[in-house]
């Protein structure tokens, strides 16, 4: 069995040589009504993440790897938080760059994510927290078998005040 890649896309670790690409993605001010970064993050900061990131998944409780083309070329990042290996479950959040959207990379991220999750590391489920607006992540989600099983009220802060949020479950 391959784990995390197909023939499109590879998805692995984060590498100090990859410190210039995690800063961009994660100081990209547009990018943070989406995401949990609401401060710009220095250079030493995410060096420091990327050298005491556990190398075993059952040490972690977050994870972040970086998704590339088979070519080597980074397209985007996916994290797995709150990884609860009692209960067996973690919840997923992706980001593929403006550039590279539309091509099917979240999907097959989230496929790969699926299958590592349940064949081998033997989760039972996994969960997503997605913002009403964004509806793309809403048809990525339901389009690879998430449910949405409840809504949280008032759960970002918006710029115009609070945005509600649903939540997602797939049960492996």
């Amino acid at each position: 069995m391959k784990l995390l890649q197909n023939n499109t896309l590879k998805i692995r670790a984060l590498e100090p040589t990859d410190l210039d690409y995690f800063y961009q993605c994660e100081n990209n001010t547009q990018n943070w009504d989406t995401s949990n970064v609401h401060a710009p993050v220095s250079r030493y900061t995410l060096y420091n993440y990327i050298q005491q990131q556990p190398a075993d998944v059952f040490e972690a409780v977050q994870l972040k790897w970086v998704i590339t083309l088979a070519d080597g070329t980074p397209v985007g990042m996916v994290e797995l938080n709150n990884i609860d290996h009692f209960n067996k479950r973690a919840e997923v959040g992706i980001f593929i760059e403006a550039a590279h959207r539309k091509k099917g990379y979240a999907t097959q991220t989230l496929q790969l994510i699926i299958a590592y999750a349940k064949q081998y590391i033997g989760w039972h489920q996994l969960t997503a927290i997605v913002a009403q607006k964004n509806t793309a992540s809403h048809q990525l989600f339901r389009g690879v078998g998430f449910v949405q099983n409840g809504e949280f009220v008032d759960y970002f802060k918006t710029e115009t005040g609070f945005e509600n949020a649903w939540f997602y479950q797939l049960v492996l």
